[in-house]
């Protein structure tokens, strides 16, 4: 079952890598970035968005802000012993990037940190990728699984007791396991999350300068 999802994934992101290539701003040479922050939780992913957009001057997304926007319908729509958090994982948030999006500035790019979470997102993400006309820059932070657990017995929130962080260590493992190895030409950049922050935010940068962005000016 793993094997088939990560398939379909593939196709999804090799989709979006064509519509990025076929779009006419990508022929014109300056399509705006699209950055994907893909990693477990703890990983770092929204430390490292917000310093994507204050050093290159992108705005960025978070599945945290959808989830909190859209609280109270959310709240009506998650079942028996769900929690707001789990419900990152909910097509619903694919609707509200698309709402998002109709009136983000996406003059410098956008950023989306903890979007796609699942595979179902992901599809969806290709269907509104052909509109966007912006290249795919997708960064994928690795964490051990002894590491995530560790970080969340420091974080002393509710959203990190351990039996919350194994399930949130099982869905990310089900729905983003072995991309690289899938959608080599999804052009996703694995960098070691594990390190300390300093240098995973080197290789960040040294990522983004490869595909072409520039550090805003001052």
């Amino acid at each position: 079952m793993l094997r088939s999802a990560l398939l379909t994934l593939s196709l999804v992101l090799a989709h979006l890598v064509n519509a990025q290539t076929a779009s006419p701003s990508a022929a014109s040479g300056s399509p705006q970035p699209l950055i994907i922050l893909i990693g477990p939780r703890l990983s770092g992913k929204t430390i490292f968005a917000d310093s994507i957009s204050h050093t290159y001057g992108v705005p960025s997304i978070s599945i945290e802000d959808l989830i909190r926007d859209n609280a109270a319908e959310l709240d009506r729509l998650r079942g028996e012993g769900v929690s707001l958090a789990e419900m990152r994982y909910d097509p619903a948030m694919s609707r509200y990037l698309r709402e998002r999006l109709k009136t983000a500035d996406l003059s410098h790019g956008i950023i989306l940190d903890g979007y796609p979470a699942t595979l179902v997102q992901a599809e969806d993400l290709a269907k509104m990728f052909p509109d966007l006309k912006m290249k795919l820059v997708a960064l994928r932070l690795q964490v051990p699984d002894d590491t995530v657990r560790e970080r969340a017995k420091t974080t002393g929130r509710e959203s990190d007791r351990p039996q919350i962080i194994e399930q949130r260590i099982k869905d990310y493992h089900r729905e983003m396991d072995a991309i690289s190895f899938y959608f080599p030409n999804a052009k996703i950049v694995d960098l070691d999350g594990s390190v300390p922050e300093a240098k995973v935010w080197k290789a960040i940068q040294t990522a983004l300068d490869e595909a072409g962005l520039k550090a805003a000016a001052n």
